[in-house]
């Protein structure tokens, strides 16, 4: 037997930071504690700055790409290549997670950076991340591989942007980014689950959770049987009590 109650993991401040309840966010610092972040805000500045800086990267108009790319190959192409090629160089042990071919992982990834600074709303930017939490749970990536990922992800756009172009303002959008995602992803790779219900699904859209608290049931406890064979006294020295006798010596 056991009760389910639900948990808001994920508030929202008032400035539009995003807050992981306590017991989540010890396990986001332990895990992943490049983007462990205590109220994540991704800024309209933030916005703006990953999506101009992917843009000038994808079409090879970056000192980095000029200096990197071969004429005529693909500015995309090269950074997937770059990326995962760091990746898998960092973490081995990562490889075998990736099936897919590396163009359609990179664009997977981009994909994900670009809905969280296109969704200037909060709560549509979490939306957008759950699914990709409960695929990531199926396949059975662990929490630790993400401070890894986002780590390579950062040396990547830096090495691509180039000399001039990266700077503290650039990496600190980039890095608030992976750090919303992260948050607003962090329960669900918590509890792992795989295959949710579509209420429970609707619940992590909106930071809540399920928990199950389960109660076992007492064992029934069996009639003491007594150590003294039957007529004898527990009193050494005596053999037999008589009745109204106090079996204890004077």
């Amino acid at each position: 037997m056991g009760i389910k109650y639900s948990v808001q993991a994920l508030t929202q401040t008032k400035e539009g930071g995003l807050v992981l309840h306590p017991k989540y966010f010890k396990y986001l610092q332990i895990h992943c504690p490049n983007f462990a972040m205590e109220a994540c805000k991704v800024t309209t500045r933030m916005r703006e700055i990953v999506l101009s800086s992917w843009e000038a990267i994808a079409s090879g108009n970056t000192p980095g790409m000029k200096a990197k790319v071969a004429p005529g190959s693909s500015p995309v192409v090269f950074f997937y290549d770059y990326f995962y090629g760091s990746l898998f160089k960092t973490a081995p042990e990562v490889k075998p997670l990736f099936r897919a071919s590396i163009i359609i992982q990179g664009k997977a990834l981009i994909s994900i950076v670009q809905t969280v600074t296109n969704e200037a709303n909060v709560e549509n930017a979490i939306e957008k991340v759950v699914d990709l939490a409960y695929r990531h749970n199926k396949y059975k990536v662990k929490m630790g591989y993400y401070n890894v990922l986002g780590n390579v992800l950062l040396t990547a756009v830096r090495e691509c942007s180039g000399d001039g172009v990266w700077n503290a303002e650039m990496e600190a959008a980039w890095r608030h980014v992976y750090a919303f995602m992260m948050t607003a992803m962090c329960p669900i790779l918590y509890h792992g689950q795989q295959d949710p219900t579509d209420k429970e699904k609707q619940m992590a859209k909106t930071g809540k959770y399920l928990h199950s608290v389960t109660f076992r049931r007492p064992k029934e406890v069996e009639p003491a049987t007594s150590v003294v064979p039957t007529g004898q006294c527990p009193v050494p020295g005596m053999t037999s009590i008589n009745p109204g006798q106090c079996p204890v010596p004077h």
